[in-house]
């Protein structure tokens, strides 16, 4: 399953990005942060998500509580 998911502009609408793949069609960069964060959640520990701004630079927007070197509680 896909850690790391990327909200990115592509052809004229924001998406979400995962292994090399876009899918959704978002109006606005923040809808598509908040449903890759759904997804991110879904997608267990060690997810992320991240997302272009307005240099095409990407950012951290979320991370999941128990990351892959989190201590087990």
């Amino acid at each position: 399953m896909a850690n790391e998911f990327y909200v990115v502009r592509h052809q004229g609408s924001w998406r979400i990005r995962v292994n090399g793949k876009h899918h959704g069609d978002y109006e606005s960069r923040l809808l598509a942060i908040n449903a890759a964060v759904t997804e991110a959640q879904a997608a267990g520990p060690g997810a992320k998500v991240f997302s272009t701004g307005i240099v095409s630079q990407f950012s951290q927007e979320w991370q999941s509580k128990a990351g892959p070197n989190s201590p087990s509680p």
